[in-house]
């Protein structure tokens, strides 16, 4: 595989996932950014959250133009995850490698359960 191939690859992916659920496509670029990229732990997640919030702004784009947005919901909803978004990043280089890998597991499979049970 080429290796413009190989690093747009996640991103195709993420974007995908992105634009079908409306978000989600994070959750699958920090392993594969691990795993194709060969990235470290804490490189994937903030590799991942700039790839998101690119994609993002392509699937915000389309929804507004199909006047998907409730926007009562969606400005409260835009400055608490800026704020989350902003603490989360302070803290990612404080957390070490093996606890982030765990956490995010976690995380993923809690979310898979939310998923599944409704």
């Amino acid at each position: 595989m080429g290796d413009k191939l190989r690093r747009s690859l996640p991103g195709f992916v993420g974007g995908l996932v992105n634009g079908l659920f409306g978000g989600g496509g994070g959750l699958l670029l920090v392993p594969m950014l691990r795993r194709v990229a060969g990235l470290g732990v804490h490189q994937s997640h903030a590799t991942a959250i700039l790839t998101t919030f690119c994609l993002s702004i392509v699937s915000l784009v389309v929804y507004l133009f199909q006047g998907n947005i409730d926007w009562g919901y969606a400005l409260p909803l835009a400055v608490g995850g800026a704020a989350g978004g902003a603490v989360g990043a302070l803290w990612l280089k404080k957390i070490p490698a093996r606890w982030l890998k765990k956490g995010f597991a976690l995380f993923l499979l809690f979310s898979a359960w939310r998923m599944y049970v409704g």
